[in-house]
């Protein structure tokens, strides 16, 4: 600054001190910090100051001892981004030494004058190539190259318009933005970056580099929609196995339309015939969505108008419509990609309505896929003592958490944490562990039952034990939907409790379970529904039984002739049940009305003694076996 630019402020200073607003909560301060015109240590005196005079008072003397040569520009700019322009114009009226003497003011007068404006307008000047981001200013090239000869302009921020946004920053609209925050999904220019985009630094990128990688994600998934219309004779060869599928699934749904219709005889003729027809119906919607080649024919045009407009677009263009075109590229995606879920076409009889023809007859099901295997893993459990899985569990970042019992050892009983790819990140030994739930913050809930002990313990996951509380004899444990504990009780006679606890030990309520047979060595599961009933599966018994909160039986399902052992359950966000009998190598899917629905994974689906069942947070099937395989399944 030089000695006439400290001589105004000196004879305004105190109509500033008494004018200004205070710098400390306006972010002055922080801005002329930001843009090198005052140092840190003065910044920081200036916020620590208790006084709004004496802030105001070291803040223009910090400016006027600037060794920034356009701090007195600088200055009056940033007055007038914060509505004190009266107090700029106050200074700029005496101003008589404005930089320009190092070329003349008639030189400056004739090269500025040159420049236009980015709007595109012209009346025989130059177009302007640049944008200054210190003084906020689009310049020609012949007036970059004077910025930065200049003294006063030597050191700004010049960028090409070209490689720059061309809209300006929508909170600040005198400033380029230059920054592209991927938090917020919007370009910002330095004034945001210290004010609304403050907490953001880490995430903050070139906005070039920004609308490159946005670019790079679209291009993405673009190859990947290529990939599949490269491949099409293998899709085609698929498609004509899936649909010579469908045709084997229509006979046999027919054949049990005819078989059913044999035995209601004549009474169901009608329904028989309105059956096929659906049959029909619902072979010819699947046959639609299985003949994608068609699709990718008619597509591919589309896809290429989509590849140009990504590549082509504007920096701006992309981060304003990079969400809308991403969307509507994945959603081609799922729709061409040859390994989407299959609906499956079957004929299902409703058994418990026999009075009613309509009923009786049964329906056609669509809808259901065939379940797809996402990932598989195997735990090694220890032979001698044998080891088997008691639960299965899922964290809330996916991680799968898996109790193991060792009826020869019970000191061998442990938790194991592990990525869904079957890295182990924790191991937890508890002895006499009896089974186990997570909670919504993720700490593990464990039943505890050994010679000494009989409790509820809450661990962290990396093992730390959070509290306890004493329970008697408890067996598996679950979260129901208030977060409350629900514990079954591990006693070997016909009549169980269930107790429901508070995470902080206190009891809220106690009612009975009632088994037909007594409980053998096998230990009953529990979990619960979205709407709070209680579900209890009975392998003795072979069956669940379904109870309301208050601990009334709404219903059972299952019992001899329909499952050989019912062992884990669990209920997804629409209350359908799955029953894993471990006996009969498959699981059971039930409405939360208690009909069956059908066999969501048999043996033919490479299913092996499944143990414990859960549903992770991204809705999938995940199964624990005997044999310490953990397979996670897509089913809906």
């Amino acid at each position: 600054m030089n000695e006439d630019q400290k001589k105004r402020i000196r004879q305004q200073y105190v109509y500033l001190v008494n004018n200004l607003t205070d710098p400390r909560s306006t972010g002055l301060a922080a801005h002329l910090y930001q843009d090198g015109v005052i140092e840190l240590r003065d910044r920081q005196i200036v916020e620590k100051k208790k006084a709004t005079e004496d802030a105001i008072k070291h803040l223009l003397d910090a400016v006027m001892n600037s060794s920034h040569q356009g701090a007195f520009d600088c200055f009056l700019k940033l007055l007038e981004e914060y509505r004190q322009d009266y107090l700029a114009n106050v200074l700029r009226q005496s101003d008589s030494s404005d930089g320009t003497e190092e070329y003349g003011q008639d030189y400056l007068d004739n090269v500025l004058g040159q420049s236009t404006s980015f709007d595109g307008t012209e009346d025989n000047k130059s177009p302007a190539t640049s944008v200054c981001l210190d003084c906020y200013q689009d310049v020609c090239s012949l007036c970059a190259g004077c910025h930065r000869r200049t003294n006063v302009s030597k050191k700004h921020r010049l960028r090409e318009l070209t490689a720059a946004a061309s809209d300006k920053c929508q909170v600040h609209p005198s400033i380029y933005p230059n920054s592209y925050c991927p938090q917020c999904d919007v370009l910002v220019c330095e004034r945001c970056m210290v004010d609304t985009h403050k907490g953001h630094a880490d995430a903050w990128k070139d906005v070039i580099t920004g609308a490159e990688d946005l670019k790079c994600k679209l291009n993405g998934i673009i190859s990947e929609i290529k990939d599949i219309t490269l491949n099409k004779p293998s899709i085609q060869k698929e498609e004509q196995k899936r649909l010579a599928d469908l045709d084997d699934q229509r006979l046999l749904a027919k054949e049990a339309i005819e078989t059913r219709e044999d035995e209601l005889y004549k009474l169901v003729k009608a329904g028989a015939e309105k059956a096929k027809e659906d049959v029909d119906r619902a072979y010819l919607d699947i046959k639609l969505q299985l003949q994608i080649t068609n699709k990718i024919e008619s597509l591919e045009k589309q896809l290429k108008a989509y590849e140009n407009m990504v590549n082509d677009a504007s920096v701006s263009s992309v981060v304003k419509n990079h969400a809308e075109w991403e969307a509507s590229l994945k959603e081609m995606l799922e729709t061409l990609s040859p390994t989407s879920p299959v609906p499956v076409l079957r004929f299902q009889t409703i058994t418990w309505a026999e009075t009613a023809i309509q009923q009786a007859m049964g329906a056609v099901v669509i809808g259901e896929i065939t379940p797809t295997l996402i990932t598989q893993h195997h735990l090694q459990y220890s032979k001698d003592p044998k080891e088997w899985p008691i639960a299965v569990d899922s964290m809330p970042g996916g991680d799968v958490v898996v109790g193991t019992g060792c009826k020869a050892d019970k000191t061998k009983r442990r938790i194991i944490i592990c990525s869904s790819t079957g890295d182990i990140k924790k191991e937890i030994k508890v002895t006499g562990l009896g089974g186990l739930t997570i909670l919504r913050d993720g700490t593990i809930a464990v039943t505890v039952w050994d010679s000494s002990t009989q409790e509820v313990r809450i661990y962290t996951k990396d093992g730390g034990m959070m509290s306890s509380f004493k329970c008697s004899t408890p067996g598996r444990i679950t979260v129901n939907h208030d977060g409350h504990l629900v514990v079954m009780d591990a006693r070997t006679a016909t009549c169980g409790n269930v107790m429901v606890y508070h995470t902080d030990g206190t009891q809220l309520r106690v009612f009975t379970d009632i088994s037909v047979k007594p409980v053998q060595y096998v230990l009953k599961c529990i979990t619960t529904t979205p709407s709070g009933d209680a579900i209890v599966s009975d392998p003795n018994d072979c069956c669940i039984r379904v109870y309301t909160p208050e601990g009334q039986l709404r219903y059972a399902y299952g019992g001899e002739g329909v499952m050989k052992s019912s062992y884990g359950v669990c209920v997804d966000e629409d209350g359908t049940i799955f029953i894993s009998d471990l006996h009969a190598d498959n699981i059971h899917q039930v409405s939360p009305a208690g009909q069956f629905i059908r066999y969501v994974l048999t043996a033919k689906d490479g299913l092996w003694a499944p143990r414990a069942v859960c549903i992770n947070q991204e809705g999938h099937l995940v199964v624990a076996q005997q044999d310490g395989w953990i397979n996670t399944y897509k089913y809906k």
